[in-house]
């Protein structure tokens, strides 16, 4: 058991109540049972963190040890007790105790992150992007994430939290699907912003994650060949070209990403890529004075090179 220190105090369970900004709103069952088990074996080893709020105290640290000694039915827990903070504060510090944390699902995050931003706003203090991470710790990539979760609709922010609550091998639908299938919108929003004069977003986000419920597509990085395939013109590839493509992409339920993406960009992209390693092969070869230099294996390879280049030139 651990031992007892100047900062130290045992306090019972029911006088504890949880913490309502906690970013980690999601506790799955299996994980608690596993550290309900550990418990009930050796005790709790990490004394939890509250504050005093009134007669009782509120948790900043250690939700799943408490609810795992409420079901335990502890008559005390060991508590390090902070002097109580303001809500911002308490925001904040949640999140700089937390953002160590691996386990965390980004829809809860994103709620609270929001909140800081608004108790940021009321201070007229900063509140971008920037100012929420710098704040609360949490890197720049993943509050940029978690805003874009928050500007979809309300049924797949509620779709996302119910994912959350299932074990993490169990889950079908999660945020990187959403985060990929917005930066593939935002690429043709970009490319070929006309699309959307037929077509809304909603639509746009609605069809593509039927594709992938449906088993359409079958992996959230298929979205990025929509990007590539947004971005045609710079691979050479007409925009008068994709444009209809991408309209059947949407409107088509059983159109896959892999068949848009051969039936417009697929040959241009290789081509790049192919003419790209090409001159780099070039530069190479030109630093080779004489066919003495080269070992027999290499000599063997440029033949093989120089029968394919002639093949596909048609000598």
């Amino acid at each position: 058991m651990v031992a007892r220190t100047e900062n130290l105090e045992y306090i019972s369970p029911q006088k504890i109540s949880r913490n309502k900004d906690n970013p980690r709103m999601i506790f799955r069952e299996k994980e608690l049972l596993e550290l309900l088990t550990s418990i009930e074996n050796v005790g709790i080893q990490v004394p939890i963190t509250l504050y005093k709020n009134g007669s009782r105290f509120t948790l900043v640290d250690g939700e799943r040890r408490w609810r795992c000694a409420k079901k335990l039915n502890l008559k005390t827990m060991p508590a390090i007790i902070l002097p109580k903070p303001s809500p911002l504060n308490n925001l904040l510090m949640m999140f700089n105790i937390h953002n160590v944390r691996v386990d965390w699902d980004i829809m809860p995050m994103a709620y609270k992150l929001e909140e800081i931003r608004e108790l940021l706003k009321q201070k007229k203090k900063p509140h971008g992007p920037n100012d929420l991470a710098g704040v609360t710790g949490v890197p720049l990539s993943t509050v940029k994430r978690a805003q874009d979760l928050l500007r979809l609709p309300k049924k797949y922010q509620k779709m996302l939290m119910e994912e959350a609550k299932k074990p993490r091998d169990q889950q079908k639908v999660k945020a990187d699907l959403f985060i990929e299938i917005i930066k593939s919108q935002n690429a043709i929003q970009r490319y070929i912003p006309e699309i959307f004069n037929k077509i809304s977003h909603r639509q746009y986000l609605d069809s593509m994650v039927q594709k992938y419920k449906s088993g359409t597509v079958d992996n959230v990085v298929k979205f990025r060949e929509v990007s590539k395939i947004a971005r045609g013109e710079r691979a050479g590839v007409d925009k008068e070209v994709v444009k209809p493509v991408i309209e059947e992409l949407i409107t088509n339920k059983s159109y896959k990403i892999s068949e848009a993406y051969e039936d417009t960009v697929s040959n241009s992209y290789q081509a790049r890529d192919l003419n790209s390693k090409i001159d780099g092969l070039i530069k190479l070869m030109r630093a080779i004075k004489s066919s003495e230099e080269l070992p027999p294996e290499l000599k063997k390879s440029l033949r093989g090179l120089s029968e394919e280049i002639n093949r596909i030139l048609g000598r």
